[in-house]
C-alpha cells in the first residue's frame, strides 16, 4: 500500500465543497468543513478566526464519516471585508496548524489563512469562460482599405512599411514597430465563426486605440479606435457580432504611460500652465522627463495629479468608465504594466490607484472584469479590493513553462541569470501553492492564466517543437483553477521565439494547420466550459515528483483526477497516491479524453506506461 503521512489528507480550500457560501454576505454565518483521514489521529480541532484583530477559536465538530473521510464544521461569522482563518488540530503528535500554504507544527504569519470576502460580487461569467487573447495587426486583414500605406508616416526615424501576410516579423532596431501587416477590427468579426467553432467563448484584444506602432502600447487618444483598426464603428460592430454569439470581450489601455505624440503630453511639453501639465513629471522642459523605462517616447503618467485620475477613472467621462458604456459595452480591462502604475520614486500610490480604478469600474457595471499585467508579486493587489486577476505568470505561466521546456524568461533580460534545468513538478506544485496561498480563494478563481502571450515566446518554442508536450501544457491551462486563455495561433500549431517573433501573421491556409493540435484544444475548452469540478471545483495537489504531476479538482457533483508526465521517455513504474484525496480502494476512474478506465488499489492509481507529454483527465465514479 502507497502510505503518505496522515496530514498529507488534511484539505480545505474556499470552493462550495468547503464553505457554505463562498462569496457571503456581511454579517452571513457559513459552515467551514475540514477533510481529513479516517483514520487521523485527531483529538480535537479548531477553527481560529481574528475578528477586528483579536483571537477567536471555535470549537469544530466531527460532522460525518464517510468512505475514507472524516468531516469536521464549525460556523464563521463573516463581519468584516476579508475574513482570514485557519485550522488548529489537536493529536497526540502535538497541535498541527493548517493554513492555506500547508500543514505544520509550527505557525506562519496569517498572512497565510485563507480569506473569505463578503459583499465581494465576482464577474459570473468568468465561471465557464476561455479567452483567446488576439493581437490585432496580425489576426486577420477584413478591411485593406484601412491598411497603413508605406511612407504614411515617420516616427523616430522609421518610416511605415505594408508587410506581405505570413512574413515574418522584423525586429524594432530594423522596423521601428512601424511595420504593419493590416489586420484589424473586421477581420475579427469576419472570423468570430471560427473562435466559435474553437469553443472559447471571450476575447481579450491587445491595444486598439490610436497609435503610431503595430503593438499600440504608445496610445495618442484614449478615446478612439484606430482608424487602421476600422474606427469606434468597427468596435460597435464587432460588439454586436460578439453579442449575437454570446461572447465576451476586455480591451487593453496603458494606465502607466501614453504616447509622446499624444496631445496631452504634447501641450504639457511647451506649457506649463496647460490643462494637461500635471499629468507628467518634467524635470526640465521640454525633454527631461519621467518615462517608462527610460524609453522617451512613452512618458510616464503622474497620479499625484487629481485632473489626471479624473480624466483616467474619477470623472463621469473618464477613460475606463467610457468604453464600458454603450455602445461598446467592453465586459473589461486588461491594465498594462499594473506593477507600477503610480509607482515614481517617493510617490507609491499603486494599491490607492488600484482601489480608486476598482470603484470606479466597478460602479459602472459590477460584472467588469479587471484584470493586470504583473510578472511579479501582485498579491498585494490582490485582496478583493483591487484587481480581479493579473496575468498570472508567477503564480500560473512561468513554473510550468520551466517544467515543461526549462524555460527561464529572467534570462530574456539578462542571460547571465539562465538556469536552463527542468523544473521540478514539486517545485512547480509548490509555487503554485504559494501563490494561491496568498489571495482568497474567490480571487484564485479569477487570476487570468496563459501558457504565452505577446510578451513571451510561443508555448510551442518552450518546449522545442515537441507538440506532446504542448497538449501537456494545454491539459494543465485548461484544468488549472483561474479563467484560461489561448494566445491566437497557439492551437493550430504556431511557432514563435521570443517578441517580436511571438506576433507572427495568423495563418489561414488550412492546409498549413496542425488539425490533431486544433482538436485536443477543442475538446480540453469543451471539458473546461462544461465539467462542474473545473468550473468551481477546489484544488489539492495529490502527487508531484520529478515530471510527473497529479492534483484534483473536486466539487459537489463531480471529482477529477488529473495527471500530467513530463517524461524523458516511458514511465515504467507510476504509483500515484490518492487515498488522501479522498478516494478509496475500489473507485473506477475513467480518462475523460481517451476512454481509458483504471481502478484503485492499496491507496493509489496504478498508472505504468505513462508517454512523454500524457496527460490524464480521470474522472472518479
Amino acid at each position: 500500500m502507497t502510505t503518505r503521512h496522515w496530514t498529507d489528507g488534511l484539505h480545505h480550500d474556499g470552493s462550495s465543497l468547503y464553505v457554505s457560501n463562498p462569496l457571503p454576505a456581511y454579517n452571513e454565518v457559513v459552515t467551514i468543513w475540514l477533510r481529513a483521514p479516517l483514520d487521523a489521529p485527531i483529538r480535537a480541532a479548531f477553527l481560529r478566526s481574528f475578528p477586528d484583530g483579536e483571537n477567536h477559536l471555535e470549537t469544530m465538530r466531527l460532522e460525518k464519516q464517510e468512505g475514507v473521510c472524516a468531516w469536521w464544521a464549525a460556523e464563521l461569522r463573516c463581519t468584516m471585508p476579508s475574513n482570514p482563518y485557519h485550522f488548529k488540530i489537536l493529536t497526540d503528535e502535538g497541535a498541527y496548524y493548517y493554513k492555506a500554504n500547508g500543514v505544520s507544527h509550527s505557525q506562519s504569519p496569517d498572512f497565510f489563512d485563507f480569506k473569505l470576502l463578503t459583499d465581494f460580487e465576482a464577474p459570473a461569467w468568468l465561471k465557464n469562460s476561455v479567452f483567446y487573447q488576439i493581437y490585432p495587426d496580425r489576426f486577420y486583414n477584413g478591411d485593406p482599405s484601412t491598411d497603413v500605406p508605406p511612407g504614411a508616416w515617420t516616427r523616430r526615424g522609421y518610416t511605415t512599411s505594408q508587410r506581405e501576410w505570413g512574413a515574418p516579423p522584423l525586429h524594432y532596431r530594423e522596423a521601428g514597430n512601424v511595420d504593419f501587416y493590416g489586420g484589424d477590427l473586421p477581420g475579427i468579426t469576419q472570423k468570430i465563426d471560427y473562435l466559435r467553432d474553437l469553443g472559447v467563448n471571450a476575447l481579450y484584444l491587445n491595444p486598439i486605440f490610436t497609435s503610431h506602432t503595430n503593438h499600440r502600447y504608445d496610445i495618442m487618444d484614449f478615446y478612439y479606435v484606430d482608424p487602421h483598426l476600422g474606427g469606434n464603428e468597427a468596435l460597435v460592430e464587432l460588439r454586436q457580432a460578439l453579442d449575437r454569439a454570446d461572447m465576451r470581450l476586455i480591451l487593453d489601455v496603458t494606465p502607466n504611460h501614453c504616447s509622446f505624440e499624444h496631445p496631452w503630453f504634447t501641450a504639457a511639453q511647451h506649457d506649463p500652465d496647460a490643462p494637461s501639465a500635471s499629468y507628467f513629471t518634467f524635470y526640465k522642459r521640454p525633454n527631461e522627463y519621467e518615462a517608462w523605462f527610460g524609453d522617451m517616447s512613452l512618458p510616464k503618467l503622474n497620479y499625484n495629479s487629481p485632473a489626471l485620475r479624473d480624466v483616467m477613472y474619477g470623472g463621469q467621462d473618464a477613460i475606463l468608465r467610457y468604453w464600458l458604456r454603450e455602445p461598446y459595452r467592453i465586459d473589461g480591462w486588461r491594465l498594462d504594466v499594473q506593477n507600477m502604475v503610480g509607482r515614481q520614486g517617493r510617490t507609491q500610490m499603486g494599491n490607492k490607484t488600484g482601489r480608486h480604478m476598482r470603484r470606479a469600474i466597478k460602479a459602472e457595471n459590477p460584472q467588469a472584469y479587471l484584470m493586470g499585467e504583473n510578472f511579479h508579486d501582485a498579491t498585494g493587489h490582490l485582496q478583493g479590493n483591487e484587481l480581479d486577476a493579473i496575468m498570472n505568470y508567477q503564480g500560473f505561466n512561468i513554473p510550468a513553462r520551466r517544467w515543461l521546456g526549462g524555460y527561464d524568461y529572467l534570462a530574456e533580460f539578462n542571460s547571465a541569470a539562465m538556469d536552463g534545468a527542468l523544473m521540478s513538478a514539486e517545485a512547480m506544485a509548490g509555487q503554485w501553492q504559494n501563490y494561491r496561498a496568498a489571495i482568497p480563494w474567490a480571487v484564485v478563481e479569477m487570476q487570468f492564466n496563459q501558457l504565452c502571450s505577446h510578451d513571451t515566446a510561443r508555448i510551442l518554442y518552450v518546449v522545442k517543437g515537441d507538440k506532446a508536450l504542448q497538449k501537456l501544457g494545454v491539459a494543465l491551462l485548461l484544468t488549472y483553477p483561474g479563467v484560461p486563455c489561448v494566445y491566437y495561433g497557439d492551437e493550430i500549431g504556431l511557432d514563435g521565439a521570443p517578441d517580436p517573433d511571438n506576433r507572427r501573421c495568423m495563418p489561414w491556409d488550412e492546409s498549413a494547420w496542425d488539425h490533431d493540435l486544433r482538436g485536443f484544444y477543442q475538446r480540453l475548452i469543451a471539458l473546461r466550459r462544461t465539467a462542474p469540478a473545473l468550473i468551481e471545483g477546489g484544488y489539492q495537489t495529490l502527487h508531484a515528483d520529478g515530471g510527473l504531476i497529479a492534483y484534483q479538482r473536486q466539487a459537489r457533483e463531480q471529482q477529477l483526477v488529473i495527471v500530467g508526465y513530463r517524461g524523458p521517455g516511458a514511465l515504467p513504474q507510476a504509483s500515484i497516491p490518492v487515498r488522501h484525496g479522498g478516494i478509496a480502494d475500489g473507485a473506477t476512474l475513467t480518462d475523460l479524453l481517451s476512454g481509458q478506465r483504471f481502478t484503485v488499489a492499496n491507496g493509489a492509481l496504478d498508472l505504468r506506461g505513462l508517454t512523454l507529454g500524457a496527460a490524464l483527465v480521470l474522472e472518479v465514479a
